[in-house]
């Protein structure tokens, strides 16, 4: 998902502020926000896997684009897991209204009641037994504030008209507000949606088309997706657009379909804004050294989006760009998207707790691509772009926010907008190893970490473990503390020469919150010493503790210092001295009153 929305959020909670932890502040006690009122740990576990889930087929008839409701017959393949199994637990939200369940032919009884379809089955599953499940079911406006199945009326009112629509959000547990599932990323199935409309109107889904019927004034549309993804990366779109296809043997990626869907009349549009994305998939596929994984790569751009973009598993959905915008301005947006095809779909994280890995990914993903378009200063402007917003907007204390890859949350839609931002953060952390193992190890790493994971789940530990295999390194600490830590160093670093010695001699000083729980970062500071000759010497500072002194005898003195002109290590940085131009510390957003 892009981070457009869930920036804006975030800022909108320093401006009033609000703490913006969300998940545990909420309920978590005054004096540790790690632990509730009660004393126990605050957090979300992933819920257990009691079945397999192997398949969903799911019939949705909708018979007028006006009423906001459909009727669906849901078929769900499972197998039992562990022991013999008496019931099947589903998440299902109350617009869900339920009216029969088989299994195996056979009628069932239900409860569903909190969200939850609970199902006794009629005999009970031995393990690795297979069950058919067949649910009946209406749903009524199944949608809140942007999520689950969004619906909205036609507007003959326009210029141009609009006609009715619908998409699909179901990041991060919101499907279950129009079909039964097991709503975490956890578990993966493949699936197939067979949707019937009114003629007039397209049906968008995941995988690829497989029957496309018009009879008698109504349009049956089959979409399978024959690999297996996670329930929240299935979608339905629903309307009427525009559309051109970007693939084709002259493309840079011959073979794959990658149709663009747009209002009625935005061909031009899409065909400019969106041209880049035949290079992009190549480019991603080299640079990930796997095969684009899915059936076709659509894009479709539907009204009222919540966020930026969402990567239903091929077939992204976006919110409304400018009309006339140029090419190559919304590149951000598609490549965060695409890459997401990769990394956060082919691989999932594991739970939410691990969700930095696929935003964080997608994130690199879109300075990679500026590389690969712009050159690599174009790279690391965009990265330090990155690094003053993070760094303006994550001044917390700790530990009074939760750390990037923590299960501590209520609702896991806060972790958008989590002060240790999944997006930012999660790329920062990413290029810092891509600086620290150099560019080829790095990808070599990154490759590993794909090749041993594919149509699976992950969690931080498995990129660690990826990348120490390749490089030789051991990266336990770094990960730690720039994962499972909250916050960034705020260094204030003085550079001043000593002509007695002819030397460097420079001053770091860790100034953010250091206690028991939140030690000094270790890191490798580097200083780029320009020499009178125009010679460049590399000063590297090794940092652990509070207070850091480092001297280097050079000789001559240096007609300037950079400190980490590319970004070595994620930090705040004041700099004073000599030999270095003054850099003043992000500006605090004001406060107002709530």
């Amino acid at each position: 998902m892009n981070r457009i929305a869930a920036q804006f959020a975030l800022l909108v909670l320093l401006a009033v502020g609000t703490c913006g932890l969300g998940s545990a502040a909420a309920a978590a006690a005054a004096d540790d926000p790690r632990i509730d009122q009660d004393g126990r740990a605050a957090g979300v576990w992933a819920p257990p896997r009691h079945f397999d889930h192997l398949h969903m087929r799911l019939e949705i008839d909708i018979p007028d684009m006006e009423s906001k409701r459909f009727t669906a017959l849901q078929t769900l393949k499972v197998k039992a897991q562990g022991s013999i199994r008496s019931r099947l637990v589903l998440n299902a939200r109350e617009k869900v209204k339920i009216e029969a369940v088989t299994v195996n032919g056979a009628a069932a009884k239900f409860a569903h009641a909190d969200g939850h379809l609970t199902i006794e089955l009629p005999v009970p599953a031995n393990p690795g037994e297979e069950l058919s499940v067949e649910t009946r079911y209406t749903a009524d406006e199944p949608s809140r504030e942007g999520v689950g199945l969004n619906w909205f009326k036609g507007r003959p009112d326009r210029d141009p008209p609009q006609a009715a629509q619908i998409h699909s959000q179901g990041q991060a547990e919101c499907n279950s507000y129009w079909f039964p599932c097991h709503d975490f990323p956890n578990e993966r199935l493949t699936t197939e949606l067979i949707v019937t409309v009114p003629e007039g109107f397209e049906v968008l889904s995941n995988g690829r088309r497989v029957t496309d019927e018009t009879a008698a004034g109504r349009r049956t549309v089959h979409w399978l997706q024959d690999k297996p993804h996670p329930n929240y990366l299935v979608t339905l779109v629903v309307g009427q657009f525009d559309s051109v296809e970007l693939g084709g043997p002259e493309s840079a990626r011959p073979g794959l379909p990658m149709p663009v869907f747009g209002p009625p009349g935005s061909k031009d549009d899409l065909a400019r804004v969106f041209g880049a994305t035949p290079r992009m998939v190549a480019f991603f596929e080299r640079y990930f050294d796997e095969p684009y994984p899915w059936d076709q790569y659509a894009q479709v751009i539907v009204r009222h989006f919540r966020w930026g973009g969402m990567e239903n598993t091929s077939c992204s959905t976006l919110n409304d760009m400018a009309p006339g915008s140029k090419a190559g301005s919304e590149d951000d947006l598609i490549s965060h998207e695409l890459a997401h095809q990769w990394t956060g779909n082919l691989l999932t994280c594991k739970t939410w707790e691990h969700l930095w890995l696929n935003e964080g990914f997608a994130t690199l993903a879109e300075w990679l691509w500026i590389e690969e378009r712009d050159g690599p200063e174009a790279y690391t402007k965009a990265v330090r772009r990155a690094l003053g917003m993070h760094s303006m907007t994550n001044m917390a204390s700790a530990p009074a926010f939760a750390p990037m890859a923590s299960n501590r949350y209520i609702d896991p839609d806060d972790l958008f907008t989590r002060p240790d931002d999944v997006y930012a953060k999660g790329g920062l952390v990413l290029h810092m190893l891509r600086r620290r193992l150099g560019p080829e190890v790095f990808r070599k790493g990154v490759a590993l970490y794909i090749d041993q994971h594919r149509f699976s789940e992950v969690e931080t530990d498995d990129l660690r473990k990826a990348l120490e295999e390749v490089s030789g390194e051991s990266l336990q600490r770094f990960f730690d503390q720039w994962t499972k830590q909250p916050g960034l160093p705020r260094l204030n670093i003085s550079v001043e020469w000593d002509e007695g010695d002819k030397a460097v001699v420079a001053q770091i000083e860790q100034t953010q919150t250091i206690n028991g729980d939140n030690p000094a970062f270790a890191f490798t500071l580097p200083l780029h010493a320009v020499m009178p000759d125009g010679s460049v010497r590399v000063l590297d500072v090794a940092v652990d503790g509070k207070n850091t002194a480092a001297r280097f005898v050079l000789g001559s003195k240096p007609k300037i210092v950079e400190v980490d002109p590319q970004i070595h290590v994620a930090a705040a940085k004041i700099t004073k001295g000599g030999l270095v131009k003054p850099a003043r510390e992000p500006k605090t957003p004001a406060k107002s009153e709530p």
